[in-house]
């Protein structure tokens, strides 16, 4: 992928990866779509970090390139990441931190959506692990834990596991509407894995018309992030049959994304 010219990177002198900003400027670079725009950020400030000696500040960084890498299908570079980020946290002593947990699964997941998923059920289970010795974990990444963890579980033949997982992942989240998109994307991952476990269509339509119906509630926000779930979702609407609402989900984040 050609590194574009970045856009929002700093020529002051810092001692700090200026992690905030960057975050604020990551966001929008994602409601417009813009994964090369936010890949050159990314690696300006990868590039910063370590020229300025700030290490914590570079694995903030280097977990956001997991993310996007994974993304972009960026195999090498994503992996590049994941080790870098590894050996931070072993050389800081880390390994507890609740802060790593979020990187734990960036990490996991990574590594199964490139075909490593032996070696990302360690790095689920370190998160697992961070997750239950701290009692102010925010409910969203738990659930984002037992999404992850389902998919990885699936691919290992663990079908019943999995289900559990986007069961305890959809539980955790159903109260509060900021996560709809979320809920619907596990229940749409259900769909896929009923379909493994050769369970009859009628089950199968069942969770995609819930996962529908978190799509298209009212109290959903429409905005990038919403897009981005509108992405994810389309292809299995038209997988399963429902053809009209995949399009009606590629409308809906071509709007967005061209409205940002």
């Amino acid at each position: 992928m050609q590194t574009e010219k970045c856009q929002g990177c700093s020529k002051e002198n810092i001692s700090r990866v200026p992690i905030i900003r960057v975050v604020q400027k990551l966001d929008e670079h994602f409601a417009r779509n813009d994964l090369a725009g936010a890949v050159a950020l990314l690696e300006y400030w990868n590039s910063e970090a370590v020229n300025i000696g700030d290490t914590r500040g570079r694995l903030e960084i280097l977990n956001e390139q997991i993310g996007i890498y994974r993304r972009t299908y960026e195999r090498d570079k994503a992996l590049a990441a994941v080790s870098d980020a590894l050996q931070i946290i072993e050389n800081e002593g880390l390994e507890g931190a609740l802060s790593v947990g979020t990187i734990y699964i960036n990490i996991a997941t990574t590594l199964k959506a490139f075909g490593k998923v032996t070696e990302a059920m360690p790095c689920y289970e370190k998160a697992e692990a961070i997750y239950n010795n701290y009692n102010e974990v925010p409910v969203f990444q738990k659930a984002a834990l037992n999404n992850n963890k389902a998919s990885a579980l699936t691919e290992l033949g663990r079908f019943k596991d999995a289900e559990q997982c986007y069961l305890n992942a959809i539980e955790m989240l159903k109260g509060d509407s900021a996560y709809f998109g979320e809920i619907a994307v596990s229940y749409v991952n259900l769909a896929h894995l009923y379909e493994d476990m050769a369970c009859l269509d009628t089950k199968i339509y069942a969770v995609m018309d819930k996962a529908w119906s978190y799509l298209t509630h009212p109290d959903i926000k429409s905005d990038g992030n919403y897009a981005f779930v509108c992405t994810k979702c389309a292809p299995s609407f038209e997988y399963f049959g429902f053809s009209e609402r995949e399009q009606i989900l590629s409308k809906e984040a071509e709007r967005i994304y061209e409205g940002s």
